[in-house]
């Protein structure tokens, strides 16, 4: 008996019909995962290259204007942001005209508007944000546009929702800075 069972064990343990059947019941999920992690990771990294751009562009926009701006410029100038971003979900936006004073040996805050949930930049926040911003020489003026936006992954393989943000500094090219329209 116990022979009779070793045989049918040592013939089992031999026998290699339906491995690949088995191995590819095992590899097959951890292969679509892998397949679909590399899909969802790539456009997250695209979004990010993308909202980068749009937010470039829309500084550029803003470095050019010779004209005062308004409330529907800048809802414009989101509007512009959320179609290059291919946005879909949360965005805001952000522009702030920052100004460097050697009397007072700080950055300035000319002025800051937002649309979307972002909040207006004030004293404080410049405070905190001074380490990031350039040298400038006396009088000169700097927008800042800073944007923000949720990718939110169309699969969930280990990947939370990301919020990208930019922070972009550019100085007025046309006029000696940009000015705001009440």
């Amino acid at each position: 008996m116990w022979t009779q069972l070793k045989t049918r064990l040592r013939h089992f343990a031999e026998d290699t019909r339906g491995t690949v059947a088995v191995e590819a019941a095992i590899v097959l999920p951890l292969l679509l995962w892998s397949y679909m992690a590399m899909y969802i990771f790539f456009d997250a990294y695209q979004t990010r290259s993308s909202t980068e751009k749009a937010a470039f562009t829309i500084s550029d926009i803003l470095s050019r204007e010779t004209n005062a701006i308004d409330t529907t410029y800048l809802a414009n100038m989101r509007t512009l942001f959320d179609l290059m971003s291919e946005s879909d979900s949360a965005s805001g936006l952000r522009v702030s005209v920052i100004r460097w004073s050697v009397v007072s040996d700080d950055y300035e805050l000319q002025w800051s508007h937002t649309q979307g949930a972002f909040a207006s930049l004030d004293d404080e926040g410049l405070n905190a944000i001074e380490n990031r911003l350039p040298n400038m020489a006396d009088g000169e003026t700097l927008i800042l546009v800073e944007t923000y936006s949720t990718y939110e992954p169309s699969l969930k393989v280990g990947m939370d929702d990301l919020t990208i943000t930019t922070f972009i500094f550019t100085r007025p090219r046309f006029a000696p800075q940009l000015v705001w329209s009440s």
